[in-house]
């Protein structure tokens, strides 16, 4: 019996409402990390647990890729990578003729909504589709490792709280919600912080488990006949390999993930023990509520009546070596106990002897190795490929990023051709060039960077730090060819097309700098970065004002944008537009206590002299050390014709900003106060 036959039925006969569905993704989570998957050291997971305890845990779930976007796009889709065309981060969107589960359930009623932790999820990329609100809004100034905005676990409950409790009771619904945390870096909260980078990860998963814990409980309340399924998209290694974090190998430690589904009817405390793909649970899920045939998988088994036991092969690949580094790509294929990967050294693992695939054993055993290349090369073959489909790159953008000699590359680039095996090993180096470069060595990187350049010129982050050296050796035109040779290689990158025109404005050639930030905005048009260098670069107040008015328009989710501009509206006259702005800007940076210094100034100047004071105050309260939220209130009360309650606030000012405007400044209002 399905959860919708159950849901009508009710326990014993009650009537109940149609079954919702909380579809929890957890993003870089490798298995062994929660209790439940019996990890040595695995983090303080009691929510998630529970929900294993209460319904069916998938002991061995095999993701289709170690990236996010691409397998957070099977799991809506239940399509391989290959056949849904979105094979990396940020280079490609869903196309539109495939169906997802949003769209199928908003089809059936259901009152859909997805909230995400990070932009790398970002609507442009297609998996918006079927939601009715789909909440990607995120202060653009807190940039994660991987350079997209993210925002924490409590803040994205909070916001799927929200939502929950605006939802009317009448219609069944369907929420999505994407915990980013345990990405790097490690930043879990201060009780929960270690100090070690493992420690400090497991840190940020038990904080993701906190808020599945509030999670449950508010849609519990919302809809008590609830399927709930939780679902790792990808892993996170620690060195296993050679590998740092994730997206290059498919080992255990990147590709097995926490699975579980629990809701009314099913078993409690199942574990299937074969492995699995994650890409079946969309149709398990479809199967489970009652509405059939919607996607393309078998459902899995333990959940379904009539599933079957584990899928006989499943299909992982890693793009990312070929994509941004200019290695081989890889495929691997899961089939019970073995793991077979194709690489230019092909590999063989029995994962039950071997969970951690140390010991690679095609030549002692080439038949098993030859049988399962064939059944590799017979997926890989019966997979319907998908184009990709660039995000946001209508046709005026393609014409422009080609007269800009933006678009030499095609899909499927031979790169370098190196087993990303001795590709790591090169990062290792990478990783010390970056050192040197963060500690001002910037000759010694330089040469470094370029021997890696030698050795792997097809590698995009390599090329990516050289032009970053070359700048700051002062060869700036060595630095923009550099970023040329990267962009031909990854023409619609964001990033890359934002550096060179960074570079290009730092030279003085404002033109092509503008140029370039306008290809970097019609890639991604919410990138706060870019509208600010698009500014920048405006010969005149007037100009940066339109064109910050643009992206605030643009729904650019920044604080900074927001404060820029709110700036340029007041020395335009513009007051009340400025203290909307002001607003918006508070509402995204509350602690931020230069907000707050611009509030004062504002009021300031309009003679409004109580909220000054109120604004300078907490100012200080946020950064006491700060000296501009002395100066302020110091300002404020020579305002108030008070020069004895502001003389204290002055001289704080000039020893928290010694050698500094600011120090200058508090001692000439010091001065005019006859003291």
């Amino acid at each position: 019996m399905t959860l919708a036959a159950l849901a009508v039925a009710g326990e014993e006969g009650r009537a109940a409402g149609p079954p919702s569905l909380l579809l929890i993704t957890l993003d870089t989570t490798r298995a062994d990390a929660l209790g439940a998957w019996g990890g040595a050291a695995a983090a303080a997971t009691p929510n998630l647990d529970a929900l294993a305890a209460a319904g069916v845990r998938f002991a061995r779930a095999v993701a289709p890729s170690p990236l996010t976007l691409p397998s957070h796009a099977s799991l809506l889709t239940g399509l391989d990578p290959p056949e849904h065309g979105v094979r990396g981060n940020g280079t490609g969107a869903l196309p539109t003729g495939i169906a997802t589960l949003a769209e199928a359930l908003a089809a059936r009623g259901f009152a859909t909504a997805a909230v995400v932790g990070s932009r790398v999820l970002d609507r442009r990329f297609g998996l918006g589709r079927g939601f009715g609100s789909y909440d990607d809004s995120m202060l653009a100034e807190r940039v994660g490792e991987y350079g997209y905005p993210e925002r924490t676990a409590d803040a994205v409950t909070d916001a799927a709280i929200a939502w929950l409790e605006g939802v009317g009771p009448a219609r069944p619904i369907f929420l999505w919600v994407h915990f980013y945390d345990p990405h790097a870096p490690y930043a879990p909260p201060g009780d929960l912080a270690v100090g070690d980078d493992r420690g400090n990860y497991l840190g940020e998963v038990a904080f993701v488990d906190r808020e599945v814990g509030r999670l449950l409980a508010a849609a519990r309340s919302r809809a008590p006949s609830l399927l709930v399924a939780a679902v790792g998209d990808h892993g996170e290694a620690f060195g296993e390999h050679g590998e740092r974090g994730h997206g290059v190998f498919l080992y255990r430690a990147t590709v097995e993930v926490p699975m579980v589904v629990s809701g009314p009817g099913l078993a409690r405390g199942r574990v299937v023990k074969d492995p699995v793909a994650t890409r079946r649970l969309p149709a398990t899920l479809l199967e489970l509520l009652g509405v059939d045939g919607a996607l393309p998988g078998e459902p899995l088994p333990g959940c379904a009546e009539g599933a079957e036991g584990g899928h006989p092969v499943i299909f992982s690949e890693a793009t990312m070596p070929a994509d941004v580094y200019g290695w081989a790509p890889l495929a691997a294929i899961t089939a019970g106990r073995w793991r077979y990967v194709d690489a230019p050294r092909p590999e063989l693992y029995d994962t039950a002897t071997d969970p951690g695939e140390l010991s690679n054993l095609v030549r002692e055993r080439p038949e098993e190795a030859a049988r399962l290349r064939a059944e590799l090369d017979r997926v890989r073959d019966g997979l319907r490929v998908a184009a990709t489909v660039a995000p946001v790159l209508d046709r005026d953008t393609r014409a422009a990023l080609g007269a800009l000699g933006y678009l030499e590359a095609t899909p499927g680039r031979p790169g370098d051709g190196i087993d990303p095996k001795d590709g790591v090993e090169l990062l290792e180096g990478f990783r010390r060039a970056k050192w040197l470069l963060a500690e001002g060595h910037v000759g010694e990187a330089r040469r470094a960077l370029e021997g890696l350049v030698a050795k792997n010129p097809s590698n995009v982050p390599f090329l990516t730090r050289l032009s970053e050296a070359q700048m700051l050796a002062g060869s700036g035109e060595d630095a923009v060819e550099t970023l040329s040779r990267a962009l031909s290689l990854s023409p619609v990158s964001e990033p890359l097309l934002r550096a060179r025109a960074d570079t290009l404005a730092r030279m003085g050639r404002a033109a092509e700098a503008a140029a370039g930030f306008r290809a970097a905005l019609d890639v991604d048009p919410r990138s706060a970065p870019a509208w600010l260098g698009l500014a920048g670069v405006q010969p005149t107040a007037e100009r940066r004002r339109r064109v910050l008015g643009e992206a605030t328009a643009a729904g650019v989710d920044s604080g900074v944008v927001l404060l820029e501009s709110a700036r340029l509206e007041a020395e335009a006259g513009r007051a009340d537009v400025a203290r909307d702005l002001l607003a918006r800007a508070a509402a995204l940076m509350p602690d931020a206590a230069v907000v707050w210094l611009e509030r004062a100034r504002l009021d300031l100047d309009a003679g409004a002299l109580d909220g000054a004071l109120a604004s300078c105050a907490r100012a200080a309260e946020l950064e006491p050390g700060n000296p501009e939220a002395a100066l302020c209130t110091g300002r404020v009360r020579l305002a108030r014709g008070e020069p004895e309650r502001a003389r204290p606030h002055l001289r704080r000012a000039a020893v928290l900003g010694r050698g500094t405007t600011v120090e200058a400044e508090a001692r000439r209002l010091l001065e005019s106060t006859g003291r």
